[in-house]
């Protein structure tokens, strides 16, 4: 049953990444009144915009410009693009997260899934406000749900600048491309990285306290 008509929606999600589009959706389709909450100008959350798709497209960039799968038979020198830039590597990145949001936009607004861009912040279990530029506004809902995604830990020790230190959302945001780079890591985020800045020719040093690298997969993987 539809929530009476004392809240403005059955379900407000917050957070429009891949957890809140699906329940955002599902809900839509049983004809609940639902809409989501996000402080990004774009949906997508993390994945899209930070993380799984500007990734996956980096990485198939990589493998392209640097010739990475024709090197066994042209040589090891070969490249498609002899001086690879990161504004080459991003130009795919971005064309593809683009096209992922107008796919998502699309998704929810046939649904009807009303989308508010904007910073939440819990009045009580039923209660939001909801604030921008232009001012704070109050939603209640019968359910909401919290789907806020994650961020990259930042000890309080190290001095992020954003232009010799970065995080791994920011990585992709380097003006230039790096001739060493140190990894702190050696989980799958930062193998990831490591492996494809070293097939444009960056000398990397992964650094880890740990014994072993992913140490969560069989050895023959780590191997």
């Amino acid at each position: 049953m539809a929530a009476a008509k004392k809240y403005d929606y059955d379900l407000l999600v917050i957070g429009s990444g891949p957890a809140g589009q699906k329940a955002a959706i599902q809900a839509a389709k049983i004809r609940k009144r639902v809409a989501i909450v996000d402080k990004r100008a774009v949906v997508g959350g993390i994945c899209v915009n930070l993380g799984t798709i500007p990734s996956k497209s980096f990485r198939e960039a990589v493998i392209y410009l640097s010739g990475y799968r024709q090197k066994s038979i042209y040589g090891a020198g070969y490249r498609v693009k002899s001086d690879i830039e990161l504004s080459d590597l991003n130009y795919r990145c971005h064309h593809i997260m683009q096209t992922e949001i107008d796919i998502i936009n699309a998704q929810l607004a046939r649904n009807h899934v009303e989308v508010i861009n904007c910073m939440a912040t819990f009045v009580d279990e039923h209660t939001l406000d909801i604030s921008d530029d232009g001012g704070v506004s109050r939603k209640t809902s019968n359910k909401i749900l919290v789907a806020t995604g994650a961020t990259p830990f930042r000890p309080e020790n190290v001095e992020f600048d954003d232009r010799t230190i970065f995080d791994s959302d920011d990585l992709l945001e380097m003006p230039t491309m790096p001739r060493l780079l140190t990894v702190v890591g050696g989980g799958v985020v930062g193998m990831e990285y490591a492996t494809m800045f070293a097939a444009l020719g960056v000398e990397v040093t992964i650094v880890d306290s740990r014994r072993r690298l992913l140490g969560f997969v069989d050895q023959e993987i780590i191997e």
